[in-house]
């Protein structure tokens, strides 16, 4: 193989894979960046960042919990609309123990595909009994 086409195939395959990761990178859409988020009573809270990649239709949420009155279930009520217009709602539902510090890291598929933006709607905490 000539140095010619050997430079070639090697531009190509370059390029190739950087179109490749460009077709499969998801911007990623902030329901909230790095911002404390508490529950209506502010009986629990947290520090962190929520956000969804649409083309994976990812949510994935990392945050810590900075109040907690024990263990019990984070709910985020999403809220979303389609192109059709027609509102869709999912709940992001974290189990946590409820210690200072404690780092939640939780990813979910909402099931709604044909969703591709979503807003925190409410979040909740349910202690355990």
């Amino acid at each position: 193989m000539n140095a010619h086409l050997h430079r070639y195939l090697v531009m190509l395959v370059g390029v190739f894979a950087f179109i490749t990761n460009i077709a499969y990178a998801s911007p990623r859409e902030y329901l909230f960046k790095d911002q404390q988020v508490c529950d209506s009573q502010g009986a629990f809270c947290m520090r962190g960042t929520l956000y969804y990649k649409s083309n994976s239709r990812l949510l994935h949420l990392r945050s810590r919990v900075q109040v907690a009155p024990g263990s019990g279930l984070l709910i985020i009520r999403l809220a979303g609309t389609n192109e059709l217009g027609h509102q869709r709602y999912a709940p992001f539902e974290v189990q946590v123990r409820g210690n200072n510090s404690e780092i939640i890291n939780h990813k979910m598929i909402p099931d709604y595909p044909d969703v591709q933006s979503w807003s925190v709607q409410r979040v909740s905490f349910v202690p355990d009994e």
